[in-house]
Order: C-alpha cells, then structure tokens, then sequence
C-alpha cells in the first residue's frame, strides 16, 4: 500500500520496512521483523467493532477547564524532551487543581449526548501531560477527589458507558511535567535543540534518563494497572508520547513490561501505537491519515482550534464532517475532541455540532458504519466506501471539469443499480470499464453528495485500490487540510497584496514564479507583519505551506486577514488557501 504522507501537523505511523514514500522519516517508526512478529498485538477479530465503529468521541478535560485554556500545553514548564514552554506560570496552573468544582457535571448525560451524535465509542483524558488525576488514584494526592468537585469523575463516566453498552477509551500521558521523578532524558547532559528529537547530548555521551525516573516508571506502572483493574472493563489504552524521531523511546517507559500485563487484565484491550511500540493501531492528529488498508488507524481532530474548551470558536462544521469521511473513505476512524465548560457542562455550540452530526448519521450512517475503504482511493473529489455487495461513492466536491471519471473494479461483477442518496442524481454512463459522472451538483444544505452503487456480487478489494487522475495541485487534492480558494490575482507584478475582509486560516499560497528571492509576510492588523518564508525560488509554480506551533506540534495554517508578497521579478496567478 502506497504511502501518502504531505505535511508536517500529525504523529508517528508503525512501519515494518522503509518504504521510499515514508517521508519524512521522523513521522515513520521502523520495526524490525523480529519486533514485529514478537509484538503481542491484538488481533483483526479484537479490531473488528473498532474498524466497525468509525466515529468516536473525545472528552478532554482536566483542571485547565478553570482558565479556560486548552489542556496541559499552556503550562509553563515542558520538561524534556518536550520543546517550548506554555504562557501560564505552573503555580497559577497547578493552583487549579484546588478549585475545579465541576458542579453541573452528569456522566450519563455526556455520555447520552455521545449516543445521540452518532459516536460509536468514547476516550476519556485520566491524566494529560499536565500531571492532574481525574480518578480517586492510590498512588497521588493530585487528584480529583481532593478537589472542590470530590468525586471520581473517570467512574462516573465509566460507569455511565458500561451502562449503556458503548465501548470506552483510557487516554494516558506517559508524560508528567508535575511529577517530581519525572526526567525521560537525563537533564544533567542534554540541552534542548531546536530541531527533533528536540534535544542533544552533550560531550559525545550516550542517551539516559534521569536518577529518579525509575521512580516515575514504578508509578506510571502501577497507575496504569490500577486503571486497569478498578473500573471493569476498558475497550482502548490511548498512549500519548510517540517515538516521533526518537524523541521518545521504549525504555523510558518499560512499555513492552507493562502492555503485557494491561492485556492479562484486559485480554480484549486495544492499544495505540504512541509508546514506542507497535501497538494496534496508528494515530495520526490534527490531520487526515493517508488511504491505509491492510493496519487501523484513527485521525483524531479538535472541535475548534484546542482540544479542550477554550470559548475560542470551533471549525464550520461541514469542515469537521469532511475530515470524518475522508478519514473512513482512507479506512481509518475519526476521534472527535471536545471539552467542558469551568462547571462540568457541554458548551452549547459543542452540543449542537453533535446533535447535527447525530442527525446526518441517523439518514447516513449507512455509508459509513461498518465499512471498509471502498475501490476508488480518496482525492479531491471524495472518497469511497463499502460493504457486502453495495458501494458507496461519497463526492465532497465538486470537480474543476466539471466531469469526474471513475475507472470501475473488475470485482463484484455488474452493477445492478445505482441510487442517489443524498443531493441531486448527477447524469451516470456506465460503459467500457469506467463509470462518468457528469452534471454534478453538491447542494450548500448537503455534506456530500452520495451514490449507492449495488454490485451483483460482494466486492473483495486489493490494498493498493484506484487511484482516480485528477488533474489538480496538491492544495486541492487536500481541502480538509489546506481549504479553498480565499483570494486570486492573476495580473503579472512583483508585488502582492490582500486584504482578505476578516480573520482567516491562510494554509498555503502559490503561484506561477519566476527564478529570485521571494518574501512572504501576513498580518492580523495590517500593522504588525510576521514574515513567513524568504528565499531563492526556481522558475515554476511552489507551494508555500503556512505553518503555525501549538498544542506543543508543528499545524498548518496562520490567522491572518492581511497578506504580501514581494518578489526579485514578476509572478502571477497567485492564489490564498485557508480556512
């Protein structure tokens, strides 16, 4: 299966060779064969409801609800290996643990709300990098239950899901920048750097941790395991300290130790692969995933711009709906994030995306619930899913020509019917191995617009599928990471202005250049500039990729509402991407 990796803003995959399309290396983690086959992984049977559920939901919440700031990350002190630091000082961040209250917080209705939206399974934030409990642990007096709330706020939630039959997540950090023992890289002989793995040795010596991480090891073991056997039964571990180019290795957390005994306790447990080790599954974030058949993986994306609820705003929620599909289209999950309010209450605006989304799934879900990747691979112009004997073709936009051409599978023998189930019937032709769809008409009321295709026999697909040719350029073979269109200018000049009207997301700019230095600069107030990229340009048509640092990763895009560019000679056809 080819690989299909462009960007910067995601985490590691599980590999067992280098492929040439595994790029850049930092994002791939390499297995030996031996370490592969010794990996005790789940199993496709164990995997089966997961690839079966496609849609799940994220609660992550912690003390940062009390200031209203994304989780963890504004922290001051990162240690390392963790780069930068956050803008809220520890002791003002830490003191929130003595005043999370959480008064109007109802698992059941959470977990009903999760029901209602359409969500197969939910992951649950016990610890974030931050180092605060969110269940009554034996081994810290940081902790939920010595807080204002005083009540084991995990249990409540879990048990609320066990109840109602739906499949719960742990969400772990190995990380804890509050842990006194805490010291994953040897602080007496490393520096920080700037480029990954984010830190260097010093003097030529070899990579250890820290005298008292053994300590730390103890205690994430045995909070670990408490977890596992306290609350019944638990469906995912989710890791959160990728390998990510050797920032993070296996034994600064004895993984492989103590997987093995998280499965004794939970044989039917899957576990994700941020721990330095294969794991079940692969997990890209704030990003799509590339078309992967023959491994799960699940992209797991913010609401809005945190994970946690900020009040900042959220992404359109046709955005949100198009990364899900894409995602389930490449055969992988979609992990949806949201947070709390300071009191314990679902944001208003949150709900009603889950509602929305509930109510397409309830006319939809067909299309998605318990498929597979279908024949032709996700582009431009949507993706595809299937079943059985019935294929889905879900047509997110709509093609430049006007015309989309689908060369049709040889497997499933002949199409029996095909029936629009969403938007309007575009003109079909079927004939001479391809299907031509022409007449294509997404309605603004509509996610996508989707055909369903009956086979006369059940399809059987390769793990390469279709590629469908596009004649496209890569910002538009990728509108859930890059957007549409936001500004043109085709006139020839050397320099290039634009106000855009409002704040955006600018993602990318390109156009037709000539050789010479080039100098990109945006501007929220037209005032201030931030120049973005510099330097010499060859004769042809660059894509410049905007790219901003938060939640402690490297994202597309920047907010901007002014743009300018100035070139040594004279470009044209300049085009904005955003949000």
């Amino acid at each position: 299966m080819p690989f299909q990796y462009k960007g910067e803003r995601t985490m590691t995959w599980s590999v067992k060779e280098r492929k040439k399309e595994c790029e850049p290396d930092y994002l791939f983690q390499v297995f030996s064969e031996k370490e592969w086959e010794e990996y005790p992984f789940a199993g496709e049977e164990k995997l089966q409801w997961f690839r079966d559920a496609r849609l799940g939901l994220f609660f992550h919440v912690g003390i940062s609800a009390v200031g209203g700031v994304d989780i963890g990350w504004p922290r001051q002190t990162h240690k390392l290996p963790d780069p930068g630091q956050g803008t809220v000082p520890d002791e003002v961040y830490d003191s929130w643990a003595g005043q999370i209250k959480m008064e109007n917080f109802h698992a059941e209705e959470w977990i009903d709300l999760a029901i209602k939206g359409g969500f197969r399974y939910v992951v649950i934030i016990t610890k974030h990098h931050d180092g605060f409990h969110m269940w009554d642990t034996a081994w810290s007096e940081y902790k939920i239950t010595n807080a204002p709330m005083g009540r084991d706020y995990l249990k409540e939630l879990i048990d609320a899901c066990h109840e109602r039959k739906i499949p719960v997540g742990l969400y772990y950090s190995q990380r804890d920048w509050h842990h006194e023992d805490y010291e994953p890289v040897d602080a007496a002989i490393a520096e920080r750097s700037e480029n990954i793995p984010f830190y260097e040795i010093k003097d030529g010596k070899e990579w250890r941790y820290g005298k008292r991480h053994p300590d730390y090891i103890r205690y994430l073991h045995r909070t670990v395991l408490e977890l596992m056997k306290k609350y019944g039964k638990i469906d995912i571990l989710w890791w959160d300290a990728c390998w990510f180019g050797g920032m993070f290795t296996e034994p600064m957390w004895e993984t492989l130790k103590l997987e093995k005994e998280v499965r004794k306790c939970q044989p039917h447990i899957l576990i994700n692969n941020r721990a330095s080790v294969p794991g079940d599954f692969d997990t890209p974030e704030c990003r799509v995933g590339f078309m992967q058949r023959d491994r799960a993986w699940e992209t797991c994306m913010p609401m809005g711009r945190e994970w946690a609820w900020t009040g900042n705003g959220l992404k359109p929620w046709e955005e949100i709906m198009h990364e899900f599909l894409y995602s389930v289209c490449g055969d992988g999950n979609y992990l949806l994030s949201i947070g709390a309010m300071p009191d314990g209450k679902i944001a208003p605006e949150e709900t009603e995306y889950i509602i929305r989304t509930g109510k397409w799934m309830k006319q939809y879900g067909e299309s998605v619930y318990g498929t597979r990747s279908g024949p032709w691979n996700p582009g431009n112009y949507g993706g595809s899913t299937f079943r059985g004997k019935t294929i889905y073709l879900h047509l997110l936009n709509r093609p430049l020509q006007e015309k989309l051409i689908l060369p049709f599978p040889t497997e499933g023998g002949k199409v029996q019917e095909i029936t629009c189930m969403s938007g309007s019937m575009p003109d079909i032709i079927l004939e001479k191995g391809k299907l031509e769809l022409t007449n294509i008409c997404i309605l603004e009321t509509c996610v996508d617009l989707i055909l369903r295709i009956q086979m006369e026999n059940e399809m059987e697909l390769s793990l390469q599928g279709i590629d469908v040719e596009q004649p496209l350029d890569c910002f538009r073979k990728e509108p859930a990471l890059y957007g549409s269109v936001l500004a043109f200018c085709g006139e020839e000049k050397k320099e290039f202005f634009c106000d855009l009207g409002q704040l955006h997301k600018a993602t990318g700019i390109q156009g037709e250049f000539r050789r010479g230095k080039l100098a990109l600069a945006l501007s929220a107030d037209g005032i201030s500039w931030e120049t973005c990229n510099t330097g010499e340009w060859g004769i042809g048509k660059p894509q410049l990729i905007l790219k901003s640092y938060e939640a402690g990763m490297e994202s597309v895009g920047k907010t901007a509402r002014f743009i300018r560019i100035k070139a040594e000679n004279e470009m044209k056809n300049i085009e904005v991407f955003g949000f």
